[in-house]
């Protein structure tokens, strides 16, 4: 199961995060609090460690058991801000993100330009090998939600990240550019994110809440990703929050609810919810 770095780590980042430690406090660099504002970290050679649990949860029906005896994969990856460019005149940032679990492994490179009213995703690269909770040995299962069958849990939760793993190093241009995080940072405030087809994911700023971690407590903005088909209300079935600091993504909780497990027949086997859980351990201003 490909794991949301875009950590779109999108951010990725895509990309994605998480759990980071105190500053130092001078008057030069007063702490964040919920009636001040800060950008994501935008310096070259700024770096990100995490660490990543997929797992599925709120297994439904015997039958479905078998295939998911309740293993959780455990990832760890790094993401960094590595060099400048330029792309069709305009100068962009690279950021490079490296996630493995054992057996396997993918990198991810997306080119952002921070801007005073946010930070925006341009344009991306996809290369590497696909990597994914889920061994080959749980085959021939399709996985439904909201009418649409999916051949694996990593294609289910990409279509829903926003994701396309091509396996390959095209550059691709979102178009219109992604709006990742919104400047300035405001509780309440919603913004598009993406459309295609039908469907629309906004973002939104809930309200600053206090972390704990093992390196600290830092106050982050709580980001939540909404998911409309053809609604004027999100879809309840997908839960997402990012947790973002002045010191970057701090955490991500995203969970799809009430998938519907069929065999090779079609016959149901019951109905699973899906999570991924990413931390960030280490960071490098």
């Amino acid at each position: 199961m490909k794991v949301l770095i875009n950590i779109s780590l999108i951010l990725i980042i895509s990309v994605i995060i998480i759990s980071c430690k105190d500053s130092t406090v001078d008057s030069n660099n007063p702490p964040v609090s919920p009636e001040s504002n800060f950008t994501y970290p935008y310096k070259l050679n700024s770096f990100w460690y995490y660490s990543t649990r997929n797992f599925v949860t709120n297994l439904r029906g015997d039958s479905v058991h078998f295939y998911f005896p309740g293993d959780t994969t455990v990832g760890f990856g790094n993401a960094k801000f590595v060099k400048d460019t330029i792309v069709n005149q305009d100068t962009l940032r690279l950021l490079r993100n490296e996630h493995s679990e054992v057996g396997h492994s993918h990198t991810t490179l997306e080119l952002y330009k921070q801007t005073d009213s946010g930070l925006i995703r341009v344009a991306y690269y996809y290369g590497g090998t696909n990597f994914g909770p889920y061994r080959p040995v749980k085959q021939n299962l399709r996985y439904v939600i909201n009418g649409n069958t999916y051949a694996s849990l990593d294609e289910l939760k990409n279509a829903f990240n926003v994701e396309d793993y091509s396996g390959d190093t095209t550059l691709y241009f979102d178009e219109p550019p992604l709006r990742v995080l919104k400047y300035p940072i405001e509780e309440n405030t919603e913004w598009e994110f993406v459309t295609f087809g039908t469907t629309r994911i906004t973002k939104e700023y809930t309200n600053f809440e206090n972390v704990n971690t093992g390196m600290g407590e830092l106050k982050c903005i709580k980001v939540k990703r909404n998911w409309y088909y053809n609604s004027s209300a999100p879809d309840p079935k997908f839960i997402s929050y990012d947790y973002f600091s002045k010191e970057g993504m701090v955490k991500r909780d995203f969970v799809i609810k009430d998938v519907v497990i069929l065999n090779q027949n079609t016959d149901t086997l019951g109905i699973i919810d899906v999570k991924e859980e990413a931390n960030l351990n280490i960071f490098t201003p």
